[in-house]
């Protein structure tokens, strides 16, 4: 089918370029403090996703660990009055602290964890498993809005918790957590933004900072929607594409591709996809380009959402 093939054809230009990005972060992996600090925790599981390579399995294992380690942490505090962006700090190469940097380094490790469990002995399975409830627990406090739509200023991270638990529930056969998550992303979904976006823009915002929330949840919505192989939360995902190809102009937008999947998901928006992926490339590095950490991660995770996409009928 020809969508099949354009999916197919894209997951074949990132999945390389994602590689070399993990491949010098990987090389890296020896400050393992400021591995623990960053996005960098999510390394192996990208690796995973696009290769099953055994040698990633341990330190798929410590990475789940730490993040368990931080999840216990987090879900200690008083989560509904602390500032969102220390719930549990990551940073990225350049040392920036960002809200979503943990729920992507999760998302990562959760669907690489679903992906090669076949492949793991029983004793890396187990020390995985183990690790997984502390991990998620700080994401459990999207109970709130079971039946409540997030404020504004909350959707994005919610939609990325959701899309953790989801995670973490279609790896471990937890029907309970999907009926939580499907509710939440219902809530969620309930009171789009004016024209068709995900959320409205808040007037305290600069309208570079609302592109890069919605642009975020974004890429956590067209996930949970692949997660659940829902058509209706995907059709919602490309009519928030669809506005972002009409109205979000470059210069709004930053080299990050947040999102990417959402818009090769349709042929009528892979121009705006054409575009992340360029901004992205135009500053990497080497002849053959080496994009940063965070690049590569969300490249990867596209790809492996191509991947998603070629099998299903959604």
């Amino acid at each position: 089918m020809p969508v099949q093939r354009e999916f197919s054809r894209y997951r074949q230009l990132l999945s390389p370029l994602a590689l070399r990005g993990l491949e010098a972060a990987a090389a890296r992996r020896s400050d393992n403090v400021k591995m623990a600090e960053s996005v960098a925790l999510a390394v192996p599981a990208a690796t995973l996703l696009l290769r099953d390579d055994p040698a990633e399995h341990k330190p798929l294992i410590a990475a789940m660990r730490h993040l368990a380690e931080l999840g216990a942490e987090a879900a200690k505090q008083d989560w509904a009055h602390i500032p969102w962006h220390l719930v549990v700090p990551l940073r990225d190469d350049s040392g920036e602290i960002r809200p979503f940097y943990h729920p992507l380094a999760l998302h990562l490790n959760l669907a690489a964890f679903g992906r090669c469990y076949e492949s793991l002995s029983m004793e890396d399975w187990g020390a995985i498993e183990n690790a997984i409830p502390d991990a998620v627990s700080v994401t459990r406090c999207i109970e709130t809005y079971a039946d409540t739509t997030p404020e504004g200023d909350r959707l994005t991270l919610v939609l990325w918790y959701a899309l953790c638990l989801q995670d973490q529930a279609i790896a471990l056969g937890r029907d309970i957590d999907l009926e939580l998550t499907d509710a939440v992303v219902h809530s969620a979904l309930a009171q789009p933004g004016p024209g068709g976006t995900l959320q409205r823009h808040d007037p305290e915002l600069s309208l570079d900072a609302w592109t890069y929330d919605e642009l975020v949840g974004l890429h956590a919505l067209a996930n949970l929607a692949l997660g659940r192989r829902n058509p209706t939360w995907l059709a919602r995902v490309q009519e928030i594409a669809a506005w972002h190809l009409e109205n979000t102009q470059p210069d709004n937008t930053t080299t990050q591709p947040w999102a990417l999947l959402a818009f090769l998901a349709s042929p009528q928006t892979h121009s705006f996809a054409d575009q992340q992926i360029h901004d992205a490339t135009t500053h990497a590095t080497g002849d053959a380009p080496v994009v940063n950490t965070l690049t590569a991660l969300l490249l990867a995770d596209a790809a492996a959402g191509l991947e998603r996409l070629e099998a299903c009928s959604l």
